[in-house]
């Protein structure tokens, strides 16, 4: 198991974590949660998304499994891989964010691989419960595997987007679909029921807090379309993980669910790394404002192109094995 502890925060780092603690954790904190609520926070997902997209990337609006979807690409050729590309699952709670908030990753992504990077808008509560917007994630890999002809997918996600990034992995085993390519998982959510978790605290957190947490949980059973499977990633197979990749912010809440799925992974041997780094928010890797949400995307690139790369050589191993088998 590789666990890199990055030291030497950046001077941004402080500022950013404190302004979070002393502003963002009390709001968050003491905020109702109710239908109203989670319908504003709908719209000001949607808000978000009127914003310019990055100059460096296009950005088209489709559908991909029923589901609005951003089609995020480099301008200009890439000299990436036809054959691949990369699902993103945005975080937000299951009741937040959206595609177009979450445009700095996926843009990153889109240019770092060259290869263009699906951003879905899944249902989200009160739409539909969690069940729903797993169904939705797997919905959209499925086609991208089949009615668009893409060999190597890769899923990524953050927060509430890395849930469902697990769990795609794990529908697709169960389905004995292709798997992923690769995982990457940015402070990612990897136990549904955290909330009800005496042995856990938000404490050092800079601004999650785990009692809207102990509210959410009831709610992410809502429909229409019910849970299944696992409910920790903990508790999926380990054998059914491609090459994964974790990004966590040292000592947030999120955080030791990571380290648990990096041992069991690590017995299994399977490839995980994990690069945890001091006095970061929650997601930081996401808006790639300063040193660390920069750097860490960049080794979320690194990680990914490789994987590809291996895939690809499979495959072309593969191909060649058919043609002398012919002959």
């Amino acid at each position: 198991m590789a666990i890199v502890h990055h030291q030497r925060p950046s001077l941004a780092s402080y500022p950013i974590w404190l302004a979070a603690r002393l502003s963002l954790k009390p709001l968050l904190t003491y905020s109702p949660i109710n239908r109203f609520t989670l319908a504003a926070l709908a719209f000001l997902g949607r808000l978000a998304g009127r914003q310019r997209p990055p100059r460096s990337v296009a950005v088209e609006h489709i559908e991909l499994a029923g589901r609005p979807t951003e089609l995020v690409m480099a301008k200009g050729p890439t000299g990436g891989s036809t054959d691949t590309a990369v699902l993103y699952l945005h975080g937000g709670a299951f009741i937040s964010c959206s595609p177009g908030t979450h445009r700095p990753i996926t843009a990153s992504l889109a240019k770092g691989l060259g290869v263009p990077v699906f951003a879905l808008d899944y249902r989200q509560l009160p739409q539909g419960g969690v069940g729903t917007s797993v169904h939705d994630a797997f919905e959209a890999y499925l086609e991208l595997l089949g009615e668009r002809g893409y060999r190597h997918v890769v899923v990524a996600g953050d927060s509430a987007g890395g849930f469902l990034t697990v769990k795609v992995a794990e529908l697709a085993a169960t389905n004995d679909v292709a798997r992923p390519t690769a995982l990457a998982l940015l402070s990612p959510l990897l136990d549904l029921d955290l909330g009800t978790r005496a042995d856990r605290t938000s404490r050092h957190d800079a601004y999650l807090p785990m009692r809207q947490l102990e509210v959410l949980g009831p709610m992410f059973d809502w429909g229409p379309i019910p849970f299944t499977g696992a409910r920790r990633a903990a508790d999926i197979d380990p054998t059914v993980f491609p090459p994964t990749i974790v990004i966590t912010a040292q000592d947030e809440m999120v955080e030791p669910d990571s380290i648990e799925l990096a041992g069991r992974l690590a017995t299994a041997g399977r490839d995980l790394d994990l690069h945890s780094y001091p006095w970061q928010v929650h997601a930081f890797t996401v808006p790639l404002r300063h040193r660390e949400g920069r750097e860490s995307v960049g080794l979320v690139v690194d990680f990914l192109a490789d994987a590809i790369a291996a895939a690809h050589r499979v495959s072309a191993d593969g191909a060649d094995s058919s043609t002398v088998e012919a002959v």
